[in-house]
């Protein structure tokens, strides 16, 4: 076999499959196989796996005295996922024993992540072989084609730009988990022994302090009115003195409205004459396409979440109906222009855009462009449906069906709105010839032309000409109050800082998405139609972090830049990972001088968490005396060392258990384990055994169901008068654990 040609996941590899004639063949002179991942199948192994069993604890404590670690303690150690990984990677690597080449034919998203994916499994193989890299621009087929025309040459790992970008990227956000166990821990030191996880993060960080910061704005907010003399014209313009930048109280606005009075009737009581001063006719062009976080803004008015716009865009691309998401083009290729003025009257006629506006056939340069474009900007696919309905077909559940179709409509007429002639209209300044201080400027639209196909925002209002003349008059003004925030507001805010601001448009989408998601364990941000809010873990989190490097958004611009920089190789990647020992360093008093900050929006518990050290089994741990509400006695911890099981009270049940080891997350520690409740069934999943609830909702289990559920097979049972469809699923808690439980299939947690 000559390649072996490794695909992201499932659906890619069924794109591959149509594209090339087979799962294995023959393409053009040579011989493959095609293979897939899921994303990726394996992952850093906890810190304490990382290490020496002479660190092991160190690694394991989140007490701040065992911070910052060394990064040259560390070993990279990468573990699969589970054990359906382990069994793709194994498949895998059977299969490259035939090959003379494995080709990666991963996503190439901007973060290198496809590539980081690829590598890992490579690696994981232990794979010696040269290794080539294709670029297609989607999964269509003729792209698909097109890219394994020109494979490039990567077997040199250490020469494979966008690994090292995704390498370093990868392993200093690894590093910076330190930062949220500082954050968590010495918030809990401080007696909020509840709170949650506080994390923090090269992009939330600064997300959840820009948030803040206009949160804190409003509150502060003092109106403060002032009286200033204006001009206006027979024809309700008005004309202003100029306001300097940053002068807030420039001498004609008083706060005394007797003292704006004095000034009219002693300088400017008598009519004024206006003077046009400049009437010209200007053009312009549409601006470029809407990126995933545009998209996501404009949707989420309609009260579609931010999850829900990044799995329905997804899998609209996987069905082609839309472009690559994850893309930082603004612009397209020559190509893809083309194929879009071909399809032109088809897409216009199914969201409604009058066809006879899409005159500008011929690319304008800056929209279009054949260098340095990787996928094109968003917009529609080349797959056009027949009627806006069929979208709905290829995404699950009823709102997905009406965002499918919304996701489909805004990328469309942004996307046609650059076959628009540009927007003619004339620019007209004027000014009162006695007081040539005080001017105006409007526009007089004339050819609304491509906003009328796509405009973010309201159309140009006509106006009416400059008037003849003009009286001055006291108008009433204020310092404005700021808005609240809103994606529209913090996704500008982010393509602000710097000269590319922060991230692509997608990374920025993704992270929201993960910071709405109220079943996330960094559920931070309410968003309620598009205007974000601070939860009351996000305020805790953006609390810690105010005045801290991680969340300085110039810092996060840096790290950015110096990502890039390694992709380019004009910087070393362990270079980068010593940046974040530096922010650990400088952040640690800051975080922990913070919590006195947290008094703002939580209490101090009573009584602090406590633990005790106990040998129990032969083994030393610490074992934490308090189990929900319950705190153990002395003669109950007795009887837990003795191995007996005890009946305690918790929230107000009785609960009965007795001593036991426990591991989270690598770590072992003795813990109260409860006995298996009535409400229970003790089972064997995949060779070990699990306590799971016995229904779900108020469907018992039959031994039938039960017997398909262990063979990890699906069961399709009726529940209020529907059909009910899923299997048993390791699911992730909110406390970052995981359970083994029945999850539907319309459940976001669910995977075939």
């Amino acid at each position: 076999m000559d390649y072996l040609i490794l695909t992201e996941k499932n659906s890619a590899f069924n794109k591959y499959e149509e594209a090339l004639g087979g799962r294995s063949g023959m393409y053009e002179g040579k011989s493959y196989q095609l293979v897939h991942a899921r994303g990726h199948l394996l992952e850093l192994e906890e810190p304490a796996k990382q290490v020496s069993p002479a660190l092991k604890e160190q690694y394991q404590s989140w007490d701040p005295a065992d911070m910052p670690w060394n990064v040259s303690d560390l070993r990279w150690r990468k573990a699969t996922i589970d054990s359906g990984a382990k069994q793709l990677l194994n498949t895998i690597g059977s299969l490259s024993k035939e090959a003379k080449a494995i080709m990666i034919a991963t996503d190439n998203d901007p973060s290198g992540e496809g590539e980081l994916l690829a590598w890992e499994v490579i690696n994981a193989i232990g794979w010696q072989g040269q290794v080539l890299r294709i670029y297609p621009v989607d999964e269509s087929a003729p792209e698909i084609k097109k890219a394994m025309a020109k494979p490039k040459d990567v077997t040199n790992q250490q020469k494979d730009g966008d690994y090292l970008k995704a390498y370093a990227r990868q392993r200093w956000d690894y590093l910076s988990m330190q930062l949220a166990r500082l954050s968590t821990s010495y918030a809990r030191a401080a007696g909020y022994r509840s709170v949650p996880l506080l994390s923090q993060g090269r992009l939330k960080s600064p997300i959840l302090a820009f948030i803040n910061d206009r949160e804190e704005a409003i509150a502060n907010y003092v109106k403060k009115p002032f009286f200033e003399v204006k001009f206006k014209d027979n024809n309700d313009h008005v004309y202003a003195r100029k306001v300097e930048k940053d002068d807030d109280q420039p001498a004609f606005r008083h706060s005394d409205k007797a003292d704006a009075e004095d000034e009219l009737a002693a300088q400017l009581s008598e009519p004024g004459t206006v003077e046009v001063t400049k009437q010209e006719e200007k053009r312009q062009a549409p601006n470029g396409l809407l990126d995933l976080a545009k998209l996501d803004a404009v949707l989420s008015k309609q009260g579609f979440s931010s999850k829900l716009i990044q799995a329905t865009y997804q899998t609209l691309y996987e069905a082609d109906y839309v472009s690559y998401p994850r893309t930082e083009d603004r612009v397209m290729t020559t190509e893809q222009f083309n194929q879009l003025v071909d399809n032109r009257e088809a897409i216009a006629q199914l969201v409604g855009v009058d066809p006879d506006k899409l005159t500008h056939l011929e690319a304008r340069a800056k929209l279009v462009r054949d260098q340095n474009v990787a996928h094109g900007a968003n917009r529609p696919g080349s797959k056009v449906p027949s009627d806006l309905n069929e979208l709905t077909q290829v995404v699950k559940g009823a709102q997905a069906g009406k965002c499918a179709i919304e996701i489909y409509r805004l990328l469309a007429m942004s996307a046609l709105s650059i076959l628009g002639e540009d927007y003619v209209y004339v620019a007209v300044e004027a000014r009162i010839k006695e007081h040539p201080e005080f001017t105006t400027k409007f526009q007089q639209p004339k050819e609304l032309n491509f906003k009328e196909v796509y405009v973010d925002g309201d159309l140009p209002k006509d106006q009416l000409d400059a008037g003849t003349t003009a009286l001055a008059e006291v108008m009433e003004g204020a310092n404005p109050k700021p808005s609240k925030p809103t994606k529209t507001w913090l996704f500008k805010k982010l393509a602000s800082v710097g000269k590319y601001g922060l991230g692509t448009g997608a990374t920025q989408q993704s992270t929201v998405a993960q910071l709405t998601d109220p079943k996330s364990r960094m559920y931070y941000l309410k968003d309620t139609r598009g205007t974000l809010s601070l939860t009351p873990n996000g305020k805790m989190t953006a609390l810690m972090g105010k005045g801290t490097m991680i969340a300085d958004p110039e810092v996060t611009k840096d790290l950015f830049a110096d990502m890039d920089a390694v992709g380019r190789f004009k910087k070393n990647p362990n270079e980068v990972l010593k940046t974040s020992e530096a922010v650990i360093t400088h952040d640690m008093p800051i975080l922990e001088a913070n919590v006195a900050k947290l008094s703002q929006v939580a209490k101090v518990e009573d009584q602090p968490r406590e633990k005790r050290e106990i040998t129990f089994q032969g083994r030393t741990g610490k074992l934490s005396l308090d189990y929900g509400d319950h705190h153990f006695t002395d003669e109950e911890v007795d009887q837990l060392l003795a191995g007996e099981s005890i009946t305690i009270n918790v929230n107000g049940h009785p609960m009965t258990g007795k001593l036991a080891w426990k591991t989270y997350k690598g770590y072992d520690f003795p813990g109260f384990q409860t006995e298996q409740a009535d409400w229970q069934r003790q089972i064997t999943f995949k060779g070990k055994t699990y306590d799971v609830n016995k229904k779900w909702g108020t469907h018992n289990f039959t031994d039938a169901e039960w017997t398909k559920l262990e063979a990890g097979k699906e069961i399709t049972f009726e529940y209020k008068s529907k059909d009910i469809t899923g299997k048993l699923i390791f699911k992730k808690m909110d406390n970052g654990s995981t359970k083994l439980a029945f999850v539907p299939s319309f459940d976001p947690n669910y995977t075939k």
